[in-house]
């Protein structure tokens, strides 16, 4: 019986050690949107390596700033009505220089925007994943890349890139019979203990070749860019998999409001992309979440944090 007994005492001391080394290994989260006041004594230490991604106020487009590492990364430049909102962002957050902009399936919303984004700011490259003739977004964008001399990179399929001491991974799961939005690269970025999932304009036969195709742990992520405008629900078995502690909407307006009814649902906090912009910023193991008025980083009479509809 004694021995019994002990042999419990140690497998409960192994276990409770066991859950203790995972609670210490959790990523955490500090949402200062829903709660300004969270956590104020909270600072990232010193000359820490920072993965940030901000989103501009862009409505019905997609555009997200990444950085880490003294790099930079652009994915999608939203339409020409609204790329105005992405340079003006990039220049009060000081960025003068893009690695490259990501475009993850070329419609107008997504891709517009190019010409201007990058005469505003010197870019490297433009990353793309579809055919050069697959539609005449694209060809508009590649006749503006000619103009601007700027090099077109394709990546394809599971293909990674370093950002700083961040790891970007394409997804491109999606059949050539699909539609442009089925077919949206999906990019997974890591950072130390920290995720995050950038999910275009995918719908729900791109949700369901991820749970075929992707292992579960793979799925599993900090921070999901929530689809399509927030226009869908997500499938259910997908959200599970991905099981995110927050999620940004890039703003449909009103039509939004499915999104949020369904992350509501869930239990999921989540932003939406106006107004100001959305900064998500991480040491790998922590996640700080602000919304950034333009008066926080430059003086508010250079710029209106308003939402203007259009």
């Amino acid at each position: 019986m004694k021995r019994l007994l002990c042999l419990l005492l140690v497998l409960y001391l192994a276990l409770g050690a066991s859950a203790m080394a995972e609670d210490a290994s959790a990523v955490r989260l500090i949402d200062r949107i829903a709660d300004p006041a969270a956590e104020p004594d909270f600072a990232f230490a010193p000359g820490a390596e920072l993965l940030e991604i901000i989103f501009p106020q862009v409505l019905n487009a997609d555009a997200m700033l990444l950085r880490c590492g003294g790099q930079a990364i652009l994915v999608d430049c939203a339409s020409a009505k609204q790329a105005s909102r992405v340079t003006d962002m990039l220049g009060q957050l000081g960025v003068t220089h893009l690695d490259a902009i990501i475009n993850t399936h070329p419609h107008y919303d997504h891709l517009q925007g190019l010409e201007i984004v990058a005469s505003a700011v010197k870019t490297d490259a433009l990353w793309v994943s579809f055919p050069a003739d697959y539609n005449q977004h694209m060809r508009t964008a590649l006749e503006a890349a000619q103009r601007l001399e700027l090099p077109v990179v394709t990546y394809g399929d599971e293909d990674s890139y370093a950002l700083g001491g961040a790891t970007l991974t394409a997804w491109c799961k999606g059949d050539d019979s699909w539609n442009c939005n089925e077919r949206s690269a999906v990019w997974k970025v890591t950072f130390g203990d920290a995720s995050a999932l950038l999910t275009a304009d995918m719908l729900l036969k791109t949700e369901k070749r991820l749970l075929e195709t992707i292992p579960p742990e793979e799925l599993d992520v900090d921070i999901l860019k929530y689809p399509h405008h927030g226009l869908n629900k997500l499938n259910d078995e997908f959200c599970a998999a991905v099981s995110p502690l927050y999620a940004v909407i890039t703003n449909n307006g009103t039509k939004s409001s499915v999104a949020k009814q369904y992350l509501r649902t869930k239990h999921i906090s989540f932003a939406l992309t106006v107004p100001g912009f959305v900064s998500l910023a991480t040491d790998g193991s922590t996640w700080l979440i602000e919304r950034l008025t333009p008066g926080q980083i430059m003086d508010s009479s250079t710029y209106s944090d308003a939402p203007q509809e259009e």
